[in-house]
Parts: C-alpha cells; structure tokens; sequence
C-alpha cells in the first residue's frame, strides 16, 4: 500500500527560482529521452544504456545520477502507452522530478520547521513542516519511502512524499456487497447502510463556488464514508462512473451543473480504494446500465419503475428506495460474476 502525502515549502523567491531552473532542465531531459525511446519503439525496460547517457550529459547540465532517474522517468511515461488501443506520442509536460534516496535527506525539526536536502550537482535546503496526514500514517506503521517529488505548481514548491506498508490479505469469507454512488444519497449500501442522506441539500448551502467550498464538501464527505462498516464485507461492487458527466453539456442548467461539479466521484472511489486495500475488502466494478430501474424481485426493466427517489415495478409492484434497488442489482451483477444487467438478465429470462 502506497499513501502520499503533500506538503508546500514555504522558500523565499529565489531559492524558488533556481529549484524552477532545475525542474526545467529535468523536464528537458525527460523528454528527451522519451522522444528516443518513441522513435525506437522501447516500451519495455527500467534503465538506460550507458550511450543514451553519455549522449543526454553533453545536451544537460545534470549530473550523471539525476540523468538516470530522468531516463527510468521517461520509460515510465513510455510504457505507459503500452496497453492503450491508440498510443499517443506522450510528453512530460510538469514541472517535477521524482528522486530516490541518493538525492534527498531530512534533518530534524528545527525553528518549528523540518528541512529536506536535496542534492546532486546543487544543494538546496528547503523548510516543510510535516502535516497530520504524515503522522497519521506513521501512526498506522506505515513507512517512509526511499522516493519522494519535487515539483512546482501554480508558482508554489511542493514536496510530496510517499509513505509504504503491506498489504493485508484480501478476506476469504464475508460478503458480497453493492455500493451505490449518488448525488442525493452519498453512498447506499445492499445490506441496508445508507450514508450521507441528501447530500445535495448541504452542497445547496453553498450558493457561489468560492475557494474553501470544494475543501469543505470533500471533508462532509469523507466524514460520511467513514461512517460504512465493511468488517463483514469481502467483495464491493460499484458501478463503474468514470465517464458519468461525459457529453453532458447542455443537459443540466448552471446551478444544477455547479452543484454536480461538488460531487467529487474520483475522491470518494479514490477513498474507498484505500479504505478497502486496508481491510481486505476486494472491490469490482460494473456497467450502471439500468442499475436502478431494474426490478430485482422479477428482473424486469421498465423505465417507468423509477421516479426520483422512488422506485416501483411496473410488473410485480416490488417498492422500494430507488438507491437501494442500484445496490441490490450491484449485488447480483458480483454474485452472478457478470459486467451489466443485459448479461444477468439473459441468463435469468428476464426482459431487457
């Protein structure tokens, strides 16, 4: 298990100003190899040849260390094309350098303030103050790890370091179960759990989207999710979300869609992920295709059987809250083993 934690340095304009000059000539590098290894097609490997090296040490004023870590960089951009249908000539477009061990080291808090060195052909020390999710995950036995970043966004240096521990083992007993994501209702759970009722009603409070607004929905949510007990739980399902407000322009009014855009879905999975991995929770994902409009008392469809929040079969007369009805059929599509409903009702005899 891997947890990061961002810290911003608070340095003075021109200590800023030469780490900016580095993170460019790193950037320069980085592409450069990246443009050799496309043109070659290398998309396999971890290191570079001495050649590569000696060719990037007459182009950059880097040492030859920092040219290594930029050419494992550059692979990783590469080989990160290898598996995709279209591959896409990639560049490295941030201001930023991930750096093992041989670069950095901290000292101890000094002046109210932890300093990192960093160095490799410079030396640089930069103040930080470790935050509380640092000592949270010191206090969970988590471990710092050997690599660190450092980078600069939006004129701000920021330091982000990774924290290590392994991984239990995924639960060979307990249940399947079907999470459904919401805007109204954060997350409603198969088993009955029903967390963060009628979220959209504390996101109305926020009439104009200021700074502190984002932040401050993303704890009530978090908040919330802390509230969902898994110990019982071996295997989540969730509907696979990625592309939810895709091709969506136009649908909603303003106000409607400034309240979507508080609906953080990449933040509450991202949480989950990490909440599960800790517990041994396994987690599927699967088509929210008619999730909640199908009946799962007799497995049929019908638009009609939702309205809002209420759900009732056209069919059979089943009632129930139309999130749990998503979670129910979430449910079967983990235990059936299957993708979508199309697939679980034709094996059922349902209609689709």
């Amino acid at each position: 298990m891997i947890r990061t934690v961002k810290i911003n340095s608070p340095v003075n304009k021109g200590k800023l100003q030469g780490i900016h000059r580095f993170l460019e000539e790193y950037q320069n590098c980085v592409n450069y190899f990246i443009a050799r290894l496309w043109s070659e097609k290398r998309f396999h490997g971890s290191y570079l040849e001495k050649e590569y090296i000696n060719s990037a040490r007459i182009r950059f004023n880097l040492t030859a260390r920092l040219i290594q870590c930029a050419g494992k960089q550059a692979f990783e951009v590469v080989k990160s094309q290898r598996k995709k249908d279209t591959k896409h000539y990639p560049r490295f477009k941030m201001l930023s350098a991930t750096l093992d061990s041989r670069f950095w080291s901290i000292t101890d808090n000094e002046n109210t303030f932890n300093w990192l060195k960093l160095q490799s052909g410079f030396s640089y020390l930069l103040p930080f103050t470790k935050s509380r999710l640092w000592n949270k995950w010191i206090a969970k036995g988590f471990t710092l790890s050997k690599s660190m970043r450092v980078s600069i966004r939006k004129g701000k240096l920021e330091l982000e370091f990774f924290f290590e521990h392994e991984a239990p083992k995924i639960k060979e007993s307990g249940s399947i179960e079907g999470l459904d994501l919401g805007y109204v209702n954060l997350a409603t759970c198969s088993d009955g759990q029903m967390v963060g009722e009628h979220l959209n009603q504390f996101i109305r409070t926020f009439t104009k989207r200021e700074k502190h607004t984002h932040k401050t929905i993303t704890n009530k949510v978090y908040q919330e999710l802390k509230q969902l007990d898994l110990s019982k739980v071996n295997t989540l399902v969730l509907e696979n979300l990625k592309k939810v407000k895709h091709n969506t322009r136009g649908t909603f009014s303003r106000t409607h869609n400034r309240r979507l855009s508080h609906w953080l879905y990449a933040k509450v999975i991202r949480w989950l992920e990490q909440r599960c991995e800790e517990q041994g929770v396994r987690i599927e994902y699967k088509s929210p295709y008619k999730t909640s409009q199908n009946c799962p008392v007799c497995h049929k469809w019908d638009k009609r059987n939702r309205n809002g929040e209420r759900f009732k079969c056209v069919s059979c007369g089943h009632e129930e809250h139309a999130d749990r009805i998503g979670s129910l059929n979430l449910k079967s599509l983990g235990l059936a083993g299957v993708y979508s409903l199309r697939l679980l009702n034709t094996l059922e005899g349902g209609c689709t």
